[in-house]
């Protein structure tokens, strides 16, 4: 499977178009004037997940406690008056104690391209975005790359309110079929500034294409031997599966169509200039292409610092 097509990639042929046919601003030599445009950006959150397992049985359900680690570089390169060039690279560590078979690190570059159209706190902004990066999961099946790309339309309607509205593809190349996914994302947003140190954000949106859900060794059975009834059976008789036990013995995973609702709420509040504390909650209603629901929730607290 060739991971560099379209939809995914489009940004990067954007972006090197306008990288090609912009003004440059003048350049600056020395490392001191390439460390005066790079950005480091780091977080630690944890989190309280409802049904990480992404499971439809409720009584065979499990929850856990994640911890993720964050660390981004990035620098920022005026291409014209209008448009911003960003280059960067991204890491990320999500472990889970109690399931440790799901643990994975992530990292790779990024690259970003934004205009503005006019001048002004108010104009309204137009970002592409593209990013490649590796995932080494715990779990030698779902280790291999992953793309993604996406734009986003952004606008600032009041000093202290802006909104915005993007479009994101995923996809990622596993080892394993039953971790193969190409997702599509369509979400809004908001936020707004409540006070000097304190924001409130929401999001919601619309998650299309595969999806890696879990169930007990018993209840995948019953499913297949029609338990569940006959559309059940023939459909989960026709997608990849396999005993992963990422969720304990005799735990199968498998790969389902699927589309979700997603939202999530978050209270930031400014510790200083450069750290921030957030509090966060999400949900996630899943449903599969049989019908098959896997609702999960979580709420976390994150402290994000920019040096």
């Amino acid at each position: 499977m060739n991971p560099f097509r379209p939809p995914t990639y489009f940004a990067l042929v954007i972006a090197t178009a306008v990288l090609g046919h912009g003004q440059t601003a003048p350049a600056k030599t020395g490392a001191a004037a390439w460390l005066e445009r790079l950005s480091v950006n780091t977080s630690a959150a944890t989190a309280r997940v409802d049904n990480i397992s992404h499971t439809s049985s409720e009584p065979t359900r499990k929850d856990a406690t994640t911890y993720e680690f964050t660390a981004g570089l990035s620098q920022h390169r005026q291409l014209a008056s209008s448009w911003l060039l960003e280059l960067g690279a991204d890491a990320a560590y999500l472990a889970v104690p109690k399931y440790e078979r799901t643990n994975q690190l992530t990292a790779g570059p990024r690259l970003g391209l934004q205009h503005k159209f006019g001048l002004g706190p108010l104009a309204p902004v137009l970002q592409f975005n593209a990013a490649y990066s590796y995932k080494a999961a715990r779990f030698a099946g779902d280790r291999g790359w992953t793309a993604e790309g996406g734009v986003r339309l952004a606008k600032r309607f009041l000093p202290t309110l802006k909104a915005g509205v993007s479009s994101q593809w995923l996809e990622h190349y596993a080892a394993s079929s039953i971790f193969d996914i190409q997702q599509h994302t369509l979400s809004g947003e908001v936020s707004w500034d409540l006070a000097e140190h304190w924001r409130l954000s929401g999001t919601a949106g619309r998650l299309r294409g595969p999806i890696v859900a879990n169930a007990a060794g018993p209840v995948w059975a019953s499913a297949l031997g029609g338990g569940f009834g006959p559309t059940i059976a023939n459909y989960y008789n026709s997608i990849p599966w396999a005993v992963t036990e990422l969720y304990g013995p005799r735990w199968v995973s498998y790969n389902v169509a699927a589309q979700a609702d997603l939202w999530s709420l978050a209270l930031a509040y400014a510790l200083t200039e450069h750290s921030t504390l957030e509090l966060r909650a999400s949900s996630a209603f899943v449903v599969n292409h049989a019908g098959v629901r896997y609702p999960t929730d979580s709420w976390g607290l994150g402290l994000l610092h920019r040096f």
